[in-house]
């Protein structure tokens, strides 16, 4: 037998188009029948997540380049950004009132990585005060948890989370979800079959172990997002200037001595909103304080006529 087989032939421009497009074809092992963790325990090269090399068409899938995500009815979707360097890490789904993150790191060709990470990220947990276990989940290992947080009255609170981890050839996808999803295995289910169906492609690059994969953002998400952050801009000098027109409005139309503060009553206090009124005249009704013997009448305290001050005559023809 020759060693190294016969030479082959030159191949004409067709031929190699037509070869390039057999090498790209992917390779889809056949699921074996029945529901993974129901009916028979799961595998992941038959029932995914799947590589590239296992799944190559998107087949309505969105493209985040190191992942391809199945489009859902009702789903949504916020790329996670890395502080400092702004790169996309990760990608947060909703569904209902559950979340779901994924990140894909890259991992040694021969071992995973999933039984190193999982006992780290149980410690991490206890360490800030919650509890994990872990668990046999659908898809192999898991880790259930118990997160701590805080109300909004300001105490502790728990919220319950679980963390799946996927081996892949030379990834590792992690998978935190949190919500009720994460403590009712009914709502955990449809979940699951979202997961499986994600495609990663890490590329052929050489990269250290647990380095996260960068994610693409797709040209359409980012212009909606773009426009979204516009209409939030507007929305808000909108809003501001609304606002200086209502306080112009105000110094316009208000009292300017309630709005300073200062009050014009005499010895009244700041605020009072305006000046004293004047005394009350005194009633017809009354009758004046006789005079004292001598003819001399005395003034009432605080009256400015000087006290036993000779009081005028009553002409009787001015009655």
């Amino acid at each position: 037998m020759a060693l190294f087989g016969k030479k082959r032939e030159r191949l004409s421009d067709e031929d190699l188009l037509a070869e390039d497009e057999v090498v790209e074809t992917s390779v889809r092992p056949e699921p074996a029948d029945g529901e993974p963790g129901v009916d028979r325990e799961w595998d992941r090269a038959g029932d995914g997540p799947y590589d590239i090399t296992e799944w190559s068409a998107l087949d309505g899938r969105l493209d985040l380049g190191a992942l391809r995500l199945p489009a859902q009815a009702g789903m949504q979707m916020r790329l996670d950004l890395e502080q400092g360097s702004g790169r996309v890490v990760g990608a947060t789904l909703t569904f209902g009132a559950s979340q779901v993150q994924l990140q894909v790191f890259a991992a040694p060709r021969t071992t995973g990585l999933w039984d190193e990470l999982r006992p780290d990220i149980a410690r991490g947990i206890v360490e800030a005060g919650g509890a994990a276990e872990a668990v046999d989940g659908v898809m192999g290992k898991e880790l259930r948890a118990r997160m701590p947080g805080r109300a909004p009255d300001g105490r502790v609170a728990f919220q319950p989370a679980r963390f799946l981890g996927v081996d892949g050839p030379r990834w590792f996808l992690r998978v935190v979800v949190n919500g009720p999803a994460a403590a009712d295995d009914a709502q955990l289910r449809p979940i699951l079959a979202f997961v499986r169906r994600v495609v990663v492609r890490r590329g052929e690059e050489p990269r250290p172990p647990r380095e996260v994969l960068e994610l693409t953002a797709p040209a359409g998400l980012l212009e909606a997002a773009a426009k979204q952050a516009q209409a939030r801009k507007e929305a808000a000098q909108k809003a501001a200037a609304a606002k200086a027109a209502t306080q112009t409005q105000l110094l316009r139309t208000a009292d300017a001595t309630r709005l300073t503060g200062i009050s014009t009553r005499p010895g009244g206090q700041p605020g009072s909103g305006g000046p004293a009124a004047p005394p009350a005249a005194p009633s017809s009704s009354q009758a004046p304080a006789p005079a004292p013997e001598g003819g001399r009448h005395r003034a009432p305290s605080g009256d400015p006529q000087r006290a036993d001050t000779p009081r005028a005559p009553i002409n009787p023809d001015f009655r």
